[in-house]
């Protein structure tokens, strides 16, 4: 097949060969349009007010954290209730001293069953009513106590352990019953032999 054959062969084909051929006026005109089509916008423009939504959004944050009102110092502190109003300093009173009497040598049963407070303190005033007052420093039994307040026994050493007596800047071991000191061999100065051993076996 030559070309001239398959010229023919195409415009044979041409579904538009029929049709007269456009001015050229016409033409031109198509030529121009066709090159001056503007392309579509693109999805940069688009993304536009959304970064700029965004960008506003962000600086709305920004300003409000700054100009917020800062926590007043009542919200930040919290206040505790200090050990000596929790624990109110607790009284005790010591028995009258007795002489002639004589105790039994103590026994840890005993002193689990009888004593409802018990603690160990170091003694830190003594005032002239012959008042003591002890800072415990551990409590075996009952409520807890930051202070002991509880009046002097006499100087046998029958009713208290040790010296018999308090003395300032001494520590004691204190069990008692009621609101009264017990004594005999019960209660005395910690370094006395035996009575440490005592309240740990009986506490």
């Amino acid at each position: 097949m030559t070309d001239d054959d398959l010229r023919d062969r195409m415009r044979r084909a041409d579904p538009a060969a029929a049709l007269a051929p456009l001015p050229p006026d016409r033409v031109a005109r198509l030529l121009e349009e066709t090159v001056s089509v503007t392309a579509p916008p693109t999805r940069r423009r688009v993304l536009l007010p959304v970064l700029a939504a965004a960008a506003v959004l962000l600086l709305a944050g920004a300003g409000w954290l700054i100009l917020r009102p800062s926590p007043t110092a009542t919200n930040l502190m919290i206040a505790y209730p200090s050990a000596s109003a929790a624990a109110p300093p607790r009284h005790l009173t010591a028995p009258a001293e007795q002489r002639s009497a004589k105790c039994r040598p103590p026994e840890a049963s005993r002193l689990t069953t009888t004593a409802d407070f018990a603690f160990a303190g170091t003694v830190t005033g003594i005032d002239a009513r012959h008042v003591v007052t002890l800072s415990v420093t551990k409590v075996y039994r009952g409520d807890p106590a930051s202070q002991v307040l509880v009046d002097q026994t006499g100087d046998s050493s029958e009713t208290m352990m040790g010296s018999g007596r308090f003395e300032i800047g001494k520590s004691y071991l204190i069990a008692s019953a009621a609101g009264t000191v017990l004594i005999c061999g019960y209660s005395g100065e910690a370094g006395t032999p035996g009575l440490l051993d005592l309240y740990e076996e009986a506490f």
